[in-house]
């Protein structure tokens, strides 16, 4: 390089070199370049023992999850959502009667979905407070009082008894004893 590449900027300056303190640049001292190279050897090695613990934990787990059980608390329900209603009506000649809440939007002339308020699900599990419900019942309920549960990634939603809307089963006369 000449000199008028240099007063041009074609050589980095040290600024450059100083925006990242771990680079090793040629202006530092050897004690300098030593330091950093032994912080970043300590960083390696404590992320190394991070990822051991995590991989330790994750194999715990994964040894407990053939004992592992979920329970909610006191009154609250965990459902899992049908992709859509199972209770349908069909007709003769395969006629499916179900609205199923599309729209033409009167603002922008595209079918909207309408939001669904109330969905179908199965009980998977119930708290020890539940009094109407048991695991296995499907039930309608109101979508906007659900939490996500994230076990596993399985899909599950928390609500609570009173969320529930109605039960679907046979003999739930018997069972809440109505006449």
């Amino acid at each position: 390089m000449n000199k008028n590449s240099i007063s041009a900027g074609l050589v980095p300056s040290k600024s450059i070199f100083m925006s990242n303190p771990d680079v090793i640049h040629p202006d530092d001292s050897i004690e300098v370049q030593f330091e950093k190279a032994k912080l970043q050897k300590e960083l390696e090695e404590a992320n190394a023992i991070f990822m051991e613990a995590q991989k330790a934990k994750q194999e715990e787990i994964n040894k407990k999850l053939q004992t592992l059980e979920l329970l909610p608390m006191y009154n609250k329900v965990i459902i899992l959502k049908y992709p859509e209603n199972p209770y349908k009506k069909v007709v003769e000649g395969n006629i499916i009667v179900d609205y199923s809440g599309l729209f033409k939007n009167p603002d922008s002339g595209e079918l909207d979905n309408l939001k669904e308020l109330v969905a179908c699900a199965k009980v998977i599990e119930v708290g020890p407070d539940v009094t109407y419900l048991k695991a296995g019942d499907d039930v309608y309920y109101d979508t906007r009082t659900c939490y996500p549960v994230p076990f596993m990634s399985l899909g599950y939603l928390l609500t609570s008894e009173p969320q529930i809307l109605c039960v679907l089963n046979e003999g739930l006369k018997e069972r809440f004893k109505m006449k």
